[in-house]
Formats: C-alpha cells, structure tokens, sequence
C-alpha cells in the first residue's frame, strides 16, 4: 500500500510548524524522516496516525483518502522510544491482545521471530530494556499493520542493543511487506534502514533521495566541509601538511585507520566534531593537518 502526503500543513494557533510537505512511500518500503528536534518530523507523523489533524492538504493510504479517518480506523501501528505494554499481562498476552485473531502457537510464532522464545509467560518488567521492545514489536505486527510509524525507537538502548533491533525490524518488516516510516535525528540510522530519505528542517522538506547518494551529496545530510562557501563531500576532498590553495580548513590529527591498505585518518575540527578523511600522506596523532579540496 503506497501512503501519500500532498501539501500537508499544520499550524498551532499562528505558529506554522509544518509548509506544504509532499512526500510518498511506497508500498512495502521503509522511508526515514531525518533533522534535528523540532523540525516537524513527530508532529508529521502524529498527523499521519490521525493523532493530530491536518490543517490543509491531503493523506491517502492507497488510493483511500486518510485525512479525516479516525486513528483506530487507518490500520496504522506505531512504536515509540519507550515500549507500551500492559505492565499487567504476560507477554504472550500483550502480543495476543493486539492480534484480530490468533492462538497460542501464533502467538509463540511472534514472540520466536523477534528473539524471544520461551518468555510468553513472562511479565513485562521481568525483561530488558531491549525485549520490551522486542515485544512491542511483535504486538506491533501481529497486528497485520498497513502502516507502521517508528517514532525514534532505539533511542533509549546502548549501541549494541540498537543495531540488532534495528536489522531485526527491517528483516521483518520487508517478511511481512510492511511500509514503514522512521523518524529520527540520527544519520546512521536512516542509512541502515531506509530505501528513502527526506530531510526536515523547520517545517519544510529541504533535500530527499537514496541515502547513499544523499551521504555523497547533500549538505544537510552528508558528512563534509565548507571550503570558500561551498560544501564537498568527505570524497571530495583529502589531508595536506601544507595548504597550496586559498581555501583549507585547519584540523588536528586524533587517530590513523588503515582498512583494505587504504589510509584514513580522524581529525578533530575546531568546534570538537570528528571526521574521517582519506589520504596519501603520512600524519602522527596530536599533528596539525589542513583539508583541501582534490584536484580534478
């Protein structure tokens, strides 16, 4: 099922949070909503899940028009930071309530997929922090969802934790030919788990594309650097000893990488961010290095 988004716009009072947004995901795929906090992406998701209503333009889901539906009516599931599950009930109780219907074994077949064998008779608090969300995501598509919405769902587990839900729902989600949308502020993320991006920033969509390409070539998503007011990619550019050009961008050596017998090397700018920029040249940490543009 395709989900489209035609000149959404949502004010609050006189504040304009969300300017004519038009974005399509389709069917079975997963697209990520990415910018900093307060850039529009939950409330573009609440209007989605009809928690909140639209002020103008139009949402389908399919060649349904969505708009105006009530929340428990669109089939929309969706899961949060923090997982929502009935401290009360088992486990397997939780996924149960969720499903339109289901037995037992239905149930154990859920809670296997999602790494959780043998615990549906367990109770919520007796989990981690991860298998809670683990069985949040289990009710979640045993729900047969026609769309599920990730409002930041990782944000709350250590790294580790995060990368293994993260495969786990894209695995099953494109299983179950679920479409879906991530909302997130983090990069890494959205490169990981979406087929599409679209970048927020105060209400307005200001770059889209493959995540790959957008890594390459976009300012508001890729890692690079500003040279004499223009922006190159970490591709696009490279470490010197000594600036040649007009135009560099002084940086301190932090560690040397050597992967597949290429040299890398972490630099730290001035305002403390770290980048990882290939060259030729040789560098010992602690070192003053410039980034210069490539030639050619």
């Amino acid at each position: 099922m395709d989900v489209m988004i035609q000149h959404v716009t949502k004010t609050f009072g006189k504040k304009k949070v969300l300017q004519d947004i038009d974005l399509t995901i389709s069917s079975g795929k997963c697209v990520a909503l990415v910018g900093p906090s307060g850039s529009g992406k939950t409330t573009l998701l609440r209007l989605i899940a009809g928690l909140e209503r639209v002020s103008s333009g139009t949402i389908h889901f399919g060649s349904t028009e969505m708009t105006r539906v009530a929340p428990n009516e669109r089939g929309v599931t969706m899961l949060f930071q923090r997982p929502l599950l009935f401290p009360h009930l088992t486990v397997g109780q939780n996924v149960r309530l969720a499903m339109k219907k289901g037995s037992r074994q239905d149930v154990n077949e859920w809670l296997e997929r999602v790494g959780l064998t043998g615990r549906a008779e367990s109770f919520v608090h007796e989990l981690s922090g991860g298998e809670q969300q683990r069985a949040s995501l289990a009710r979640a598509l045993a729900s047969e969802p026609n769309f599920l919405l990730l409002d930041e769902p990782f944000s709350s587990l250590d790294l580790p934790r995060r990368r293994e839900l993260r495969t786990l729902i894209r695995r099953l989600t494109e299983a179950e030919g679920v479409t879906t949308l991530l909302v997130t502020h983090d990069r890494e993320e959205a490169m990981a788990m979406a087929d599409y991006v679209y970048v927020m920033e105060q209400g307005r969509i200001i770059d889209q594309g493959n995540p790959v390409r957008l890594a390459e070539t976009s300012p508001f998503f890729g890692d690079g650097v500003h040279l004499n007011g223009e922006w190159y990619s970490l591709s696009d550019v490279k470490l010197v000893l000594r600036p040649t050009k007009e135009s560099f961008e002084r940086v301190t050596i932090t560690k040397e990488l050597i992967q597949y017998g290429v040299r890398f090397y972490e630099v730290e700018r001035e305002a403390g961010e770290r980048l990882i920029v290939q060259t030729s040249e040789t560098f010992s940490e602690a070192m003053t290095a410039y980034i210069v543009r490539k030639e050619g």
